[in-house]
């Protein structure tokens, strides 16, 4: 479940903000650093973390350190959801 949920959150990003060009992009890149997320984008990507994953996510969950990289959002992701999913 782990990949899937981390290749999920990458394809969605590439697809989204990199215009499907994913060099130099792994689940470690900074995301902020980098200028991928910023304010909207990281609300953008909130949106479509509950969607599809159908999890709610708590304003306490949505920080810089959360929201780093790709890694760091599939962990987030992973506790949420239910479990036995």
């Amino acid at each position: 479940m782990d990949a899937n949920v981390k290749l999920t959150i990458h394809q969605h990003i590439v697809s989204t903000w990199l215009n499907g060009d994913e060099r130099g992009f792994d689940d470690e890149t900074d995301l902020q650093q980098t200028g991928i997320l910023d304010s909207f984008s990281t609300l953008a990507l909130v949106a479509f973390l509950d969607d599809t994953f159908k999890l709610q996510l708590d304003p306490a969950d949505i920080n810089t350190e959360t929201f780093r990289c790709v890694a760091s959002v599939a962990t987030l992701v992973l506790q949420k959801l239910p479990q036995g999913q």
